[in-house]
C-alpha cells in the first residue's frame, strides 16, 4: 500500500468516527423531547368538554423529529393528530408541525418556540388568531401537561388542556 492510500483510509475512518459521535451526542433540547417517547393516556378538556385520547411519542425521520400521534379511544375517533416536534440546535429553538383531521389549511402554519426549564412554549401564528401550546414535563411524576390557548385580540384564553400519563404495560386497554 502506498502512503497516500493509507492516509486516505485514516482520514475516511476519522471522519466517519467524528460523524457518528456528532450524531450520537444528544443536545439538551433533544433529550427534553425524548421524555415524550412512549405510550400515553391523554385526558383533559377541549372547549370545556372532557376528552380522552391515547398518544404515542416516538422518534421519526432518522431522529430529526419526535412524533406525538394522538387518537381518540374508539375505532372511529372524533379527533386524530400527528404533532411533529423538532429541536434546531443552531437556532436554539423548537419547530412544531401540527397535522390533524382538519387537513391542509391548518398545516400551513408552523409553530416556533423556546424552552425554559421543563416548559416548552410554541406559538402558531394563524391568520384567524394565534395559538400557543405549552408542553410541561413533570419529572417527579414522569408525566406531561399540555395547554393550548387561543388568542383573540390581546387576550389569551384556554382552548384545551391535557395531562399525559404513561400507560403501564398491565393497563394498556382503555375500555
Amino acid at each position: 500500500m502506498t502512503r497516500s492510500y493509507v492516509a486516505l483510509v485514516l482520514v475516511w475512518i476519522t471522519a466517519g468516527t467524528l460523524s457518528m459521535a456528532a450524531d450520537s451526542a444528544k443536545s439538551a433540547g433533544d433529550a427534553y423531547l425524548d421524555q415524550l417517547q412512549g405510550t400515553w393516556l391523554m385526558e383533559g378538556t377541549v372547549r370545556g368538554k372532557p376528552v380522552r385520547y391515547t398518544a404515542e411519542g416516538r422518534r421519526v425521520l432518522q431522529g430529526g423529529f419526535l412524533r406525538l400521534a394522538m387518537k381518540g379511544g374508539d375505532s372511529k375517533p372524533a379527533y386524530e393528530a400527528d404533532v411533529y416536534i423538532g429541536f434546531d440546535a443552531k437556532a436554539n429553538d423548537y419547530i412544531v408541525h401540527w397535522l390533524d383531521r382538519f387537513g391542509a389549511a391548518g398545516a400551513r402554519v408552523v409553530a416556533q418556540g423556546e424552552r425554559q426549564g421543563e416548559r416548552l412554549v410554541v406559538t402558531f401564528p394563524y391568520v384567524e388568531g394565534a395559538f400557543r401550546d405549552t408542553f410541561t414535563w413533570q419529572p417527579e411524576s414522569k408525566s406531561w401537561t399540555l395547554l393550548l390557548e387561543s388568542k383573540d385580540g390581546d387576550t389569551w384564553s384556554n382552548f384545551a388542556s391535557y395531562t399525559l400519563v404513561p400507560i403501564r404495560p398491565e393497563s394498556r386497554r382503555l375500555d
